[in-house]
């Protein structure tokens, strides 16, 4: 006979959701319209994708700097989007595009809510960066 207790432990369990931040600075001003169109593209990917729970994007316009912050249900979800259209694409032309420090940043928690204050953190150690120097 199990015990009621060991199965409402494990329902009360708080789930982890995958969040994942990215850096996204860029090396020249004739990237910026480009950009802007590919991003479009890819944040009416993001709000249709299974598995998305929130997203937000920061800017900094006059540094060419921009920043992403996504909350997935799973990294099965996460993964799927980052490998379809147009966001595969849009990571090629990053390689372009991309200038000093462009990182990205993944982490488990129960949270969630976009957090910028815990991304700017985890960015400044990052899972990796996209290329290899970091500002």
């Amino acid at each position: 006979m199990q015990n009621d207790l060991d199965s409402d432990s494990q329902t009360q369990e708080k789930k982890k959701y995958v969040h994942a931040a990215t850096f996204l600075p860029l090396k020249g001003w004739r990237y910026m319209i480009p950009f802007q169109l590919m991003s479009s593209k890819v944040l009416k990917q993001a709000k249709r994708s299974y598995g998305m729970v929130d997203y937000a994007v920061k800017a900094d316009f006059p540094k060419k700097h921009f920043w992403t912050l996504s909350i997935w249900e799973d990294r099965e979800s996460m993964r799927h989007f980052v490998m379809a259209e147009p966001h595969l694409t849009a990571m090629k032309k990053f390689e372009v595009w991309a200038g000093d420090g462009s990182a990205f940043a993944d982490w488990t928690s129960s949270s969630m809510s976009i957090d910028w204050k815990e991304a700017m953190r985890r960015l400044q150690n990052p899972t990796f960066y996209y290329n290899k120097r970091k500002t």
